[in-house]
């Protein structure tokens, strides 16, 4: 989730990529576009779960651009910064500001506004129950989450 803001996304070959906070006892919505970056079913899944998915994976779902070898990734990146940065300044601006406009028409921004809203009271929940913004239990869990091998490992 906190690629999710980003206009560009370049990962190595071994980099994962989740959103375990339902461990947490909240829906996980620091930056919420699951939905649009992923897909609705593919959104429910990382949230169910929490598991992992690899760079591979995150391409192939429009949620990276890129994957390199680990050991060319500052030199792909900083190869691709300079090429943008070749480009004229107000069409970059134009450009984004298009999509950004366009995610806005699409209900974007009303709904990361909605889920902030429920985030909140799911820690108000977590409050009232336990006396903690989160599940007590929620880090253990999401600590055995990143010890896993390979991702979806259930």
């Amino acid at each position: 989730m906190l690629v999710w803001p980003f206009d560009l996304v370049i990962a190595s070959e071994d980099a994962r990529f989740s959103d375990p906070v339902v461990a947490f006892g909240v829906n996980g919505v620091e930056y919420f576009a699951h939905p649009w970056e992923v897909g609705v079913r593919k959104a429910k899944e990382m949230l169910f779960t929490g598991e992992a998915i690899t760079a591979e994976e995150a391409k192939s779902l429009g949620m990276v651009n890129h994957v390199v070898p680990g050991d060319e990734l500052e030199s792909f990146t900083m190869a691709m910064a300079e090429h943008i940065a070749k480009q004229p300044m107000v069409g970059l601006k134009l450009a984004k500001q298009s999509v950004n406009q366009m995610q806005d028409a699409q209900g974007l921004w009303p709904a990361l506004q909605a889920a902030m809203s429920l985030q909140h009271m799911g820690h108000a929940h977590e409050r009232l129950i336990h006396q903690r913004a989160i599940e007590p239990k929620g880090e253990a869990a999401i600590r055995e989450q990143a010890k896993k091998e390979q991702p979806n490992e259930f």
